[in-house]
């Protein structure tokens, strides 16, 4: 132990003491996604997940108008969803009142993949839209998909495409069935044709392994998605049996939670203790936070969703809000960010609601958080630093976007999506990413202004 952190403070204080460049940063030696954002998609409870809903995840739009791409890879996980009859199973992180079967494993990927608009599909279509104004990055957005883990011997699964019935009592069926879904993710993964993502590798759902009978059936399991070129991803929880034995399992990437956001009476050291350990066993870090309206039951120390018709941001709570700050603190104080792997868990969709937020303390932390993952991807070379878009790069258009009337800007028949900005880059269309539609009038100041469509663009001068 005591060789390890020796090490460990000599990597800190290299960090510390070293000009970081694009050439020299390193936050993993096995993948290249330096930021990785947990997207819950799969149950029915779970956001629709369009372009609109992916926005604020795939780019920032800082206060003096500058925009950067926010993450660079991205976790499709659910751990449940609702069968037919309405009950809750389980894809091996659940408290499910039935076992999960061949077709909700079928419909997990189904969901995840989507269709034009959504899922996987509005990703890619969004970050297409964005590449020609903030330019292509490093290398394309990468996707990682849950996989489902058969951890009940009970589980009536049904039959493979070769007729074989799966018994889960049995430990090579568990490896089967996970090796099937391995080739369905690659088949249908491919059969969507994607041009702006890549898929990147698979993620073990269950979180912790408490029998050692797990570990054969996981390395046996990691090695196939190694045969066809995927890397294994995990996030055992805070003080997860065998979490420290990742690499028998045969996963890549390891991130450990914390879980300090979730319990008030969790200490703040849990965060030192967590990066302790993560230092310790060469794994990267996970981000927790909410966006959703969360009641703190003191009894049982447990936070619990309220569903509450208009769910309140962490403005409404600034406990939890506190809690997110520490882990920035802190992960900066111990140069986390400068040295290791991220995930982010944002629950359901918090840095939407938070982007979609008025209150200037929800905007300053979503600023704080695209500023260091900002600098982190210029480390690594995958980013630039923020930058004006919608003007430099774009094209005179040779077709009719907008032109001014009496107050304003109108958009003409022939634009789609059309976005205003003046001529420092700001965007004044309305909030971040929103786009106008034709026959839309923008009511302005006087003064030149870019509006882009397509790709293309015009000045307009208005009066």
């Amino acid at each position: 132990m005591r060789f390890i952190k020796s090490i460990k403070n000599l990597i800190v204080a290299a960090a510390v003491a070293m000009p970081w460049t694009a050439a020299s940063a390193q936050f993993s030696e096995v993948t290249d996604i330096d930021d990785l954002a947990l997207i819950y998609i799969g149950s029915q409870n779970r956001p629709d997940w369009t372009k609109d809903k992916f926005l604020p995840y795939v780019m920032h739009t800082f206060p003096d108008g500058t925009q950067s791409w926010k993450f660079d890879g991205f976790l499709m996980i659910d751990y449940m969803m609702y069968n037919d009859n309405g009950k809750i199973v389980g894809f091996g992180e659940a408290n499910e009142e039935q076992t999960s079967t061949r077709v909700e494993w079928e419909r997990l990927l189904d969901v995840q993949l989507g269709e034009p608009g959504h899922g996987c599909h509005a990703l890619d279509e969004l970050i297409g839209e964005l590449i020609p104004s903030l330019g292509a990055p490093g290398h394309k957005h990468k996707v990682v998909f849950s996989l489902p883990i058969p951890d009940n011997v009970l589980q009536i699964w049904g039959r493979l495409d070769d007729g074989t019935s799966m018994n889960f009592a049995n430990a090579s069926h568990k490896v089967m069935a996970m090796k099937w879904y391995i080739d369905r993710v690659i088949d249908h993964w491919n059969a969507c044709g994607f041009e702006n993502l890549e898929l990147d590798g698979i993620y073990f759902t269950k979180e912790g392994f408490w029998e050692e009978t797990w570990e054969p059936i996981l390395a046996q399991t990691s090695e196939y998605a190694h045969q066809k070129d995927l890397k294994v991803y995990w996030i055992p929880y805070w003080n997860s049996k065998n979490s420290e034995r990742w690499r028998n399992y045969g996963v890549d990437v390891c991130y450990l939670q914390p879980g300090y956001y979730f319990r008030l009476d969790v200490p703040a050291e849990r965060l030192t203790d967590a990066i302790e350990y993560a230092w310790d066993n060469d794994m990267g870090l996970e981000i927790e936070f909410e966006g959703m309206n969360y009641k703190y039951d003191p009894k049982s120390g447990l936070v619990s969703l309220e569903m509450a018709p208009n769910a309140g941001l962490y403005s409404h709570h600034p406990e939890f809000y506190q809690r997110l700050v520490d882990y920035i603190d802190t992960f900066e104080e111990e140069i986390i960010f400068d040295c290791k792997p991220i995930a982010y868990y944002s629950g359901r969709q918090a840095f939407y609601d938070f982007g979609t937020s008025s209150n200037a303390k929800d905007q300053e932390i979503m600023n704080r958080i695209a500023l260091i993952i900002n600098r982190r991807h210029v480390e690594s070379g995958w980013d630039t630093a923020p930058r004006t878009t919608g003007i430099e790069d774009a094209e005179i258009a040779d077709f009719e976007i907008a032109y001014a009337v009496d107050g304003g800007i109108y958009i003409a028949d022939q634009a789609d999506d059309a976005i205003v900005y003046t001529t420092d880059g700001r965007q004044i269309s309305g909030r971040a990413g929103e786009r106008l539609r034709y026959g839309s009038t923008v009511q302005c100041p006087a003064g030149i202004y870019i509006v882009a469509s397509r790709g293309k663009s015009v000045k307009v001068c208005v009066k």
